[in-house]
């Protein structure tokens, strides 16, 4: 088992690394498939947890591995839907990072996450699945918001089939992990129109500062013959949904003592989610005023989602590095 002080970092490269692989395509195999073995495991995994108790106690490994492969298969089900229905990348790695901090936060419970739920928790749970399965299966394309709501429902329906209500102590940091993705919706909808001008000031002033002469007329900076526009994933909302989602699983999993360093941890992943933005569309205004365009494939490749994802990589990865700084302080006093 990992350090305490070892596992931040963990997480941060295991994140890195879901970002690559979410900026290079590879998600998982059909929808179709994954959903009706998952479907097929929800009927045998119910009739199991409706057992009686006298058959427990040579079930309970069993149980056990009958969850944990039920978790793989939402796992699966759910990342196959979000890039089957063409969901944004970002929206794409966010999941991925989500259910690495999910299994974070419940690694350490392997042991006793035995299945013990009442009849009544289990039935819920089963309803909750199906009925999410069923209306996943109805998203086609990124306008159907229900995708923000799967990740929870899933995480809702998966700890009712664990154990009742009154036992979900250990499902608390799991379940306002998985919230994170419907705010993530929420933030996207707020902040741009407060981040836009201040993005478009900062990136003048970064590149008035290089010796470039630019020009700032509302929320469009002008460089030479070329210049951008910022307006929308410019703002740096998506860095920002990165960075704080890091925070807040590293603050319920591997929590700090002291409160000034919440607050610093806090300010950096919005600090640094600012600043690696600014310094992105600083590179695009650059490479718009080329001469004979010839920076408009760099251009193009660093607007996309995939070259902004790189971006949200470098973020997350020195948000990363900060809190283990904190936290290898903090354990060492």
């Amino acid at each position: 088992m990992a350090s305490p002080g070892f596992r931040p970092l963990l997480f941060s490269l295991s994140a890195s690394s879901a970002a690559w692989r979410g900026a290079l395509g590879l998600v998982s195999p059909t929808i179709q498939s994954a959903q009706q073995v998952l479907q097929a495991w929800l009927a045998s995994g119910f009739e199991l947890l409706r057992s009686p108790r006298r058959t427990w106690p040579g079930a309970l490994a069993d149980r056990r591995a009958l969850w944990l492969v039920m978790v793989a298969l939402v796992f699966c089900w759910n990342t196959a839907l979000l890039w089957l229905s063409e969901q944004p990348e970002n929206t794409q790695v966010l999941n991925l990072l989500l259910w690495l901090g999910l299994w974070i936060a419940l690694e350490d419970q392997a042991k006793v996450l035995v299945p013990r739920p009442s009849r009544t928790s289990a039935f819920a749970g089963a309803l909750v699945i199906a009925l999410t399965l069923v209306r996943g299966g109805w998203i086609s394309n990124d306008q159907d918001r229900f995708i923000y709501l799967v990740l929870p429902l899933l995480v809702l329906g998966l700890a009712c089939l664990n154990r009742p209500l009154a036992q979900w102590r250990q499902f608390g940091v799991p379940i306002l992990i998985a919230l994170l993705l419907p705010l993530s919706r929420l933030i996207t909808g707020l902040l741009p129109a407060f981040l836009n001008p201040l993005t478009a000031k900062l990136t003048w002033a970064l590149l008035y500062s290089l010796g470039f002469q630019t020009v700032l007329v509302g929320d469009e900076v002008r460089l030479g013959s070329g210049g951008v526009s910022v307006l929308g994933p410019c703002s740096g909302v998506e860095q920002m949904i990165f960075t704080l989602s890091v925070v807040v699983i590293f603050l319920l999993v591997f929590p700090l003592l002291r409160r000034r360093h919440i607050v610093w941890v806090l300010l950096a992943s919005i600090a640094l989610a600012v600043g690696v933005n600014v310094a992105r569309i600083a590179l695009l205004a650059y490479c718009t005023s080329m001469p004979a365009k010839s920076g408009m494939p760099a251009f193009d490749f660093l607007h996309d989602s995939y070259g902004s994802l790189l971006f949200s990589l470098l973020a997350v990865s020195l948000e990363g590095w900060f809190y283990l700084k904190l936290l290898d302080r903090e354990l060492s006093a």
